[in-house]
């Protein structure tokens, strides 16, 4: 919801200072990816070891992701075909609509240092780097499993090494490694491997040390150093402490939250809400706000602003139930069908 009220504000009245305080929350960002990394390493880390197990994981990975990017994606390509063709007004046409990394962007490439620029659904660079991360977890599962957290450890200093000399000298994107979204496959590498640290870490914890309102303490006086810009690393650190005292919480028996059991039915809409909403700003700020209303200077802007936030939970729960839960069972479905008989699998 932050992320979709961070680009609904582009097109407020005197947008600059809401956007510079929406930005100094950017590491709450990575702290999406941090959990995507703990919870992933958890389920997997021992079960991508060999080439069947690993395909499935890979597989299961994309019927989750894929069908929504690829509706998403279809949308963004439609309108720059219209805007190409001069059927339709556009902005950016030769950027946003850059027919030139369709191909990219269709196979989740876009956040791999290939482009400058962040092109479509510009939100699906995250996408590419979490499908990045995925394709590696073999890479944290061997660490893991051979050198324990010292080797999850050793790999996490070698990839901050790695995006800091880059940010610095070899990618010409004035970008340090936690802003680049366009090379963004690093850092969400980099903080996936953190979340498979922190699930170590947990790990060798006994239970009795969670604690959710420490856990919301860390998690507060995180984004108390975003505001006083103290550095990501910094708030990344305490991000860590607060997972650590949540997910600690998790062992204890009977250790359910009642408040988050009862926001799941809207909790499970987020990669839809994070997936649609460019559409939706798509279709209100630049047809509706624009075309009709004239983007006025007005406080009225918020008013409006509430009609595409509320369309686009309305259209990620039909996305859910009607379109990504039947196509990724589908694809589950076509990955998974037996053999034919007499078929002899190579060793």
């Amino acid at each position: 919801m932050l992320v979709m009220a961070y680009h609904f504000s582009h097109a407020a009245p005197h947008a600059g200072s809401l956007i510079m305080w929406f930005e100094h929350m950017n590491p709450l960002l990575d702290m999406f990816f941090v959990l995507s990394g703990f919870l992933i390493y958890e389920r997997y880390h021992d079960r991508v070891l060999t080439r069947g197990a690993y395909g499935h994981f890979v597989l299961r990975r994309l019927s989750r992701l894929y069908p929504l990017h690829l509706a998403t994606l279809g949308f963004f390509v439609a309108v720059g075909l219209a805007a190409h063709a001069g059927l339709i007004q556009a902005g950016s046409i030769d950027t946003r609509y850059d027919m030139g990394q369709l191909l990219t962007n269709l196979f989740l490439l876009q956040a791999w240092g290939v482009h400058d620029t962040l092109t479509f659904n510009y939100v699906s660079w995250s996408l590419s780097g979490e499908w990045f991360a995925y394709l590696l977890l073999p890479v944290l599962a061997f660490a893991g499993l051979r050198m324990g957290l010292a080797g999850l450890v050793a790999v996490l200093a070698v990839t901050l090494l790695g995006l800091e000399w880059a940010s610095r000298d070899a990618v010409d994107y004035s970008q340090t490694w936690y802003d680049a979204k366009s090379w963004g496959a690093g850092r969400i590498f980099a903080d996936f491997t953190f979340g498979a640290i922190l699930c170590r870490i947990v790990e060798r914890l006994p239970a009795r040390l969670g604690s959710r309102p420490v856990g919301w303490m860390f998690l507060g006086l995180s984004i108390a150093t975003m505001f006083a810009g103290m550095g990501t690393y910094v708030a990344l650190a305490l991000i860590g402490c607060a997972i650590v005292c949540v997910a600690l919480v998790e062992r204890q028996p009977d250790s359910a939250s009642p408040l988050l059991t009862a926001l799941a039915p809207v909790t499970m809409l987020s990669y839809g809400i994070y997936m649609w909403h460019p559409v939706l700003e798509t279709v209100f700020f630049s047809d509706v706000w624009k075309l009709v209303f004239g983007a006025p200077e007005t406080g009225l802007f918020y008013l409006f602003a509430l009609v595409p936030a509320v369309a686009t939970f309305a259209v990620a729960a039909l996305s859910l139930r009607f379109f990504e839960n039947p196509a990724a069972r589908a694809i589950m479905a076509l990955g998974t069908r037996p053999r034919p008989e007499g078929h002899v699998a190579r060793a």
